[in-house]
């Protein structure tokens, strides 16, 4: 694989990224004087496209199957026992300190995002430098193009340098007006300083795009199935805002200080639909969908990960999800639920598929890797086999704007205006009885149910359940980074990775890591059905 590293960024701007995003290549011999450089900077057609296409590489991070199926089992959405992408080191019970050496071969998790968008941000940042320059680009039909362009640049360079934000404890800031020159590759910021700096990013390309009336074609060049207006992007920045308010913090009291009012402005002015590309094979794969799809053996779906049962148990109304909770970990064995959800479970009893889960009577992994790990069920949402890349793949759900904007008005005393944003999903997909304020209706088979006790969850807990429902194999990173701030990841768990083992060795810097019970770095016991502070709801608590 490529070893792109950030001390290599400034000799790598332009036509070498573009060709190491689809190739294993040595940046060692880049030339930074290649001509090539000059000449693509030069042309508006080769400038724009090398912003158009940059969505496409921040995707194609966001989807991948490293990071987002070791960070969605870290956030116990999923599990599994193979080595694979880390996701066996990463889930141990209890949970060890990542292994962020320069020789573990399963690093990738900690520095393939790292690389890739450093990447997606070098080539955004040359094109702003072109056009900053003077360089002007116009559209087919020969309209200046220039600020479409500007606009889109600046959104992906604010949203690559979001996601290192919440991904990395720190990072380097680069954008147009840095002095490659002189920039220090050692001198890395806090994560709180990237967000900060993620989030001017975006107001810049939302004031650009609020300035100037385009059009941004649906092509595969841009976002592949996608038009989108200068208002519809305007959209989609403000979506991407209260994501990234929302999921930087590392602890629940971090995310309790966020800026609720502004996330609810954030997603009311947001997108009102599901967003993602069009899928089409070899340019735009939700690689996690297809991982999670694989059926090797026609008996056996889902055997490469499946469904933790702390993400389906408390849909279970059999006593089985309390039982295998309370159990010591290296004892739990895998069990059938009982489920009115039809997510889970269909109306013809209880090994019947649901809409999104199905049970499968067999176990994948050894015995000696943790019976802990084993599950009955797999994932087939999105389809099985091939048709996992049909259609659009869903990057930001409808349901996580609701879901969100719910936790927005529960945190600001308004959690009457959040139960039918809870409802939407849970009714219509779920098929299950609406709740109220005060939760799921009290009754024998009520869903969500208290991990420990089997009592009828609350309001705040019927949030929690849906998002497990609708959100699983959309942005894998992203259950990670909701799990953190709400205080529901297995204690020693890592709130975020250093910087890569890879990189820092590059850069003649000591190896550091995180997680591990009591290590730095790590979450702290879980906080399961814990209420925000003020949300004055009932039956909070376990």
């Amino acid at each position: 694989m490529e070893r792109r590293t950030m001390r290599l960024v400034k000799l790598v701007p332009l036509a070498a990224a573009l060709m190491v995003a689809s190739s294993c290549v040595d940046l060692d011999v880049t030339n930074p004087n290649n001509p090539d450089r000059e000449r693509v900077l030069s042309d508006p057609g080769d400038v724009e496209s090398l912003i158009s296409t940059s969505f496409r590489a921040y995707y194609n991070n966001s989807a991948q199957t490293n990071p987002n199926i070791p960070t969605s089992a870290m956030a116990e959405t999923l599990t599994g026992g193979f080595f694979d992408f880390s996701v066996h080191d990463l889930t141990t019970i209890p949970r060890s300190p990542w292994d962020n050496s320069p020789l573990n071969t399963r690093g990738g998790t900690a520095r393939f995002s790292w690389d890739r968008l450093y990447t997606v941000i070098s080539n955004v940042n040359d094109g702003l430098q072109a056009i900053d320059g003077g360089l002007r680009i116009e559209d087919s039909a020969g309209n200046d193009s220039t600020e479409r362009a500007r606009a889109f640049a600046k959104f992906v360079q604010g949203i690559s340098h979001g996601f290192l934000g919440k991904f990395a404890d720190q990072g380097l800031i680069v954008d147009e007006n840095t002095d490659l020159e002189t920039l220090d590759p050692t001198g890395f910021v806090p994560w709180q300083e990237m967000v900060a700096a993620s989030l001017e990013q975006l107001a810049e390309a939302r004031a650009i795009a609020q300035a100037n009336t385009f059009q941004i074609p649906g092509s595969s060049d841009w976002i592949n199935g996608v038009p989108l207006s200068n208002q519809d992007l305007v959209r989609l920045i403000n979506t991407f805002e209260a994501r990234i308010l929302a999921y930087s913090p590392r602890t629940v009291e971090e995310r309790d200080a966020v800026d609720w009012d502004r996330v609810i402005d954030l997603l009311q002015n947001g997108i009102q639909q599901d967003f993602g590309p069009t899928g089409l094979t070899g340019a735009w794969e939700n690689n996690m969908a297809r991982l999670t799809a694989r059926v090797r053996v026609a008996t056996r779906p889902g055997d490469h990960v499946r469904m933790n049962y702390m993400a389906l148990g408390p849909g279970d109304v059999s006593g089985g999800f309390q039982e295998w909770f309370n159990t010591p970990p290296d004892d739990r064995r895998p069990f059938l639920m009982d489920s009115p959800d039809r997510r889970i479970q269909g109306p013809g009893g209880r090994e019947e598929r649901g809409s999104y889960f199905g049970y499968s009577p067999d176990n994948i992994w050894p015995a000696a890797r943790g019976t802990y790990r084993w599950s009955h069920y797999f994932f087939h949402r999105f389809g099985l086999e091939d048709t996992w890349n049909t259609g659009r793949q869903v990057m930001i759900a409808k349901a996580e704007v609701d879901l969100l904007l719910a936790e927005a008005l529960i945190r600001r005393g308004r959690a009457e205006e959040a139960v039918s944003l809870i409802n939407n999903s849970r009714v219509a997909n779920g098929q299950l009885p609406p709740v109220t304020i005060d939760g799921p209706p009290e009754a024998e088979d009520c869903v969500p149910r208290k991990f420990s006790s089997g009592a009828c969850g609350s309001l705040w807990d019927a949030l929690q359940h849906e998002r497990n429902m609708e959100l699983a194999v959309t942005e894998g990173v992203m259950m990670w980074w909701h799990a953190r701030g709400v205080g529901t990841l297995r204690e020693g768990t890592p709130v975020h990775f250093p910087v890569n083992g890879v990189e820092l060795e590059n850069l003649g810097l000591p190896i550091y890591t995180f997680g591990g019970v009591g290590g730095q770095g790590a979450a702290p016991a879980p906080q399961y059905h814990r209420c925000p502070p003020g949300s004055a709801l009932a039956r909070c608590g376990p």
